[in-house]
């Protein structure tokens, strides 16, 4: 993969609800095109899935097994105002993670200490404004980062105009998913990336801290693609809230709540979502279409994981209902102009003047050759990512993320000395110990962290640590014990039942087990791996045809469980012996 990130004139060739390099059409003939010359499984197909209500159209690709297998997702979704426009984005989402995984999972990436580094380096004080750390010294920060062993990438700083070595792990702990794009140019990509990025943040932002922004007047909009989206909703009885996002980014994002009175709460929910783009009634049309993606036509409940709050009542949302104060939508800053570089640069002075800087990381995949960009903007927020952490807390789970496993728990141990006594250092210390199977020496310091004052919230995922050290030791009724006392604590673990249920089938109590997997799946209804189980345990009870359905089912979730299409060729196989057995 190539390092280099050129800013070079882009003009825009499609502006209706979005604005491209290139039209729709165009996008979906040269990525299948770019598609057809691969030995590699990416694209299966691509399919409409909206009801038809709304008339937004909202298209998925289906991922190819080899797309799946790295980016762990079977499908991608698509929005536009459009038929075509929808398909092109449901393409492009893929391109996008696929690239944007091969990259995370597949690039050798340099392992060097701060000081060995032998070009510009982001700053310590870039680390600490990463996660909003106004706390620790950043002496203490610049002598441990002196010898902590980090995996680098190439980023071009399109604030400082320099090429920067940036530690890939320590930001994607941060952003994860939140800052890849794929676009027809290079500068559509790395201008999706950025707005998103700060999509993503006022959206947190504002979410977080419930604050009350200006109402937008629909009644203002002019974009002739935005007008058409609104009477769409309209039309249907949708109740529509627009709120100016944009706060003091200098970037123009739009705030949208919508739900319909007929159908919610029994067969709809209150869809949330934000838009950011350079023109102020483009991130409307974002917003808009990103609700029809997300709202099954407001007839069919959903099962989509949000970035941004989920809400159950119109109570919870009220700081986006109310009206504290009506603007035109020509009152939000409007960077936009016909080039793209041209916008990009406009956004990227926004940022500057608030301290934000912009780093583009590119992650074109070499036989793809998609144009790709990863986009990492140190202080921006991204769920809880950014909060309620510390330098010394985030190295921790960077140790624990990207440190060769010899190193882990001797970079634990100096943190520790540098930064502790803490809870959090002390549990994270232990942590690496059970990762490296040394589950004895973890269990005692688990059980100091428990000692260490800590939050609250955690007390029961350390009750889940202490089972998993006692059941990797083979020690499943002390293992049952500290579930049960984290199950008291908090009883939505997942986890807490899947490690029940391998206990309580290691001590061939198969009815308990069950009774565990269940509870597992009923806090994740697509976990393959314990539908699996489940079906391991039907198996030893000797109810076989019932094992084979549920190893089918955790089949179709995750094709991977090779255990599972295993019991289900031994055991058909099994019961075919015995119908042929019977009929001679």
């Amino acid at each position: 993969m190539s390092s280099r990130v050129f800013v070079a004139d882009c003009f825009k060739a499609f502006r209706h609800d979005q604005d491209k390099a290139r039209s729709p059409d165009d996008t979906v003939a040269w990525v299948r095109k770019r598609l057809s010359g691969l030995n590699v499984d990416i694209l299966n197909k691509t399919i409409r899935i909206d009801t038809g209500r709304l008339d937004i159209p909202v298209y998925i690709s289906l991922c190819g097994s080899d797309a799946t297998r790295l980016t762990g997702t079977k499908k991608q979704m698509g929005k536009g105002a459009s038929p075509i426009q929808a398909e092109a984005s449901a393409l492009m989402e893929l391109m996008e993670r696929y690239s944007f995984f091969s990259f995370i999972h597949q690039s050798d990436f340099p392992t060097l200490r701060y000081r060995e580094v032998p070009q510009q380096v982001v700053s310590p004080e870039d680390f600490k404004r990463s996660i909003h750390d106004e706390t620790t010294p950043v002496d203490l920060v610049r002598s441990f980062l002196q010898d902590f062993p980090l995996r680098w990438a190439v980023a071009r700083n399109l604030t400082q105009k320099i090429y920067q070595m940036i530690p890939i792990d320590w930001f994607y702990l941060i952003n994860e998913y939140n800052g890849p794009a794929a676009g027809n140019t290079i500068e559509e990509a790395i201008l999706q990336s950025l707005c998103e990025v700060v999509e993503r943040h006022v959206g947190s932002v504002i979410c977080y801290g419930e604050r009350p922004t200006p109402t937008i007047d629909p009644g203002s909009v002019r974009d002739p693609a935005a007008v058409e989206l609104i009477d769409k909703f309209r039309k249907q009885g949708i109740v529509l809230h627009l709120k100016d996002f944009s706060l003091d980014t200098g970037i123009p994002s739009v705030g949208a709540l919508a739900y319909d009175p007929s159908t919610f709460p029994d067969r709809s929910e209150i869809v949330f979502t934000v838009g950011t783009t350079s023109n102020p009634e483009k991130s409307l049309c974002r917003a808009l279409t990103e609700i029809a993606q997300l709202a099954g036509d407001f007839e069919n409940r959903t099962s989509y994981r949000p970035t941004l709050p989920k809400y159950a009542s119109l109570d919870q949302a009220r700081y986006l209902t109310d009206d504290h104060e009506t603007i035109p939508i020509s009152a939000l800053p409007d960077l936009s102009h016909d080039n793209m570089r041209i916008e990009i640069e406009r956004c990227v002075d926004a940022l500057k003047r608030i301290g934000m800087e912009v780093m583009v990381i590119n992650v074109e995949h070499p036989e793809l050759q998609v144009p790709a960009v990863y986009t990492v903007i140190p202080g921006a927020h991204f769920l809880e990512h950014t909060r309620d952490t510390d330098f010394a807390q985030h190295a921790a789970r960077t140790i624990l993320r990207g440190c060769a496993p010899g190193e882990v728990v001797a970079q634990m141990e100096r943190l520790l000395n540098l930064f502790g006594p803490r809870y959090d250092l002390t549990f994270f210390l232990a942590h690496g110990l059970e990762l490296e199977d040394k589950p004895g020496p973890a269990i005692p310091l688990f059980r100091k962290a428990l000692e260490q004052e800590p939050d609250p919230r955690e007390l029961a995922s350390i009750h889940v640590h202490i089972a998993s050290c006692h059941k990797a030791l083979g020690e499943y009724e002390p293992a049952l014990e500290a579930l049960e006392r984290a199950e008291l604590l908090n009883s939505e673990l997942k986890e807490i039942y899947n490690l029940r249920g391998f206990c309580y089938f290691k001590l061939k109590k198969h009815h308990e087990a069950i009774e565990a997997f269940e509870k597992a799946i009923e806090l994740d209804p697509g976990s393959a791996i314990d539908y699996a189980n489940i079906g391991s345990n039907l198996r030893d009870l000797g109810h076989r045809e019932e094992a084979i359905k549920v190893y089918r089912i955790a089949l179709e979730l995750d094709p991977g469980i090779d255990f599972a299409r295993e019991n289900i060729d031994r055991l058909e196989a099994d019961l075919a012996r015995e119908r042929a057995a019977g009929q001679s």
